[in-house]
């Protein structure tokens, strides 16, 4: 008991610690009791499940919606992909498709399609990690942007499915012959 009251008092109050030739100051250590409650020290802790049951309500409206603005992302990548084939050497053309791609691949998840952002994250990689934009690269990205509309337009949620796994392999190492394998190094942990 004794050893906890000692704790407490260091957390309530500021150590100084002299020593011949510096101090050592400890700042009290509060986020414990912080965690502990919601509104703060001395916070009430009460969690409204109503709103967390109105806000689960809200996003279960919204998947309704998903799928027609990942259509609308993905004619964002398409007129990205046109503008680039005309330009290739444009380094604005790039920036717009990867910009296009990147949305997609942050997005892709949360609308519930983890394979089409799972394709334009390899999409992002080429064109990143890609010296130049040549014919070959210009039909990889091909692929990567045929797979998201497929992924979008056949409704694939399930990002375990056979085919497309298939599929996301022969992209990886499409695109690892052109930009090296080691180019981009990713870690994924699945809990």
């Amino acid at each position: 008991m004794s050893s906890l009251k000692s704790r407490s008092r260091r957390e309530d109050k500021v150590e100084t610690v002299v020593h011949k030739d510096h101090k050592v100051i400890t700042p009290p250590a509060t986020l414990r009791k912080r965690a502990m409650t919601i509104g703060g020290p001395g916070g009430v802790d009460t969690f409204d499940m109503a709103a967390l049951e109105r806000a689960e309500a809200a996003l279960v409206e919204l998947e309704k919606e998903f799928s027609g603005w990942m259509v609308l992302e993905i004619d964002h990548l398409e007129e990205a992909r046109v503008k680039l084939r005309e330009t290739p050497a444009d380094d604005e053309a790039r920036q717009i498709l990867y910009r296009a791609g990147h949305d997609i691949r942050g997005q892709g998840k949360t609308f519930g399609y983890p394979l089409a952002a799972e394709f334009a994250d390899g999409m992002c990689d080429l064109i990143e990690g890609a010296e130049e934009i040549d014919q070959t690269v210009l039909d990889l990205v091909d692929g990567h942007v045929d797979a998201i509309r497929a992924v979008v337009r056949n409704d694939v949620r399930n990002g375990g499915d056979d085919i497309a796994r298939s599929l996301v392999t022969s992209l990886r190492t499409a695109r690892e012959r052109i930009i090296g394998v080691d180019r981009f190094v990713k870690i994924n942990v699945e809990h």
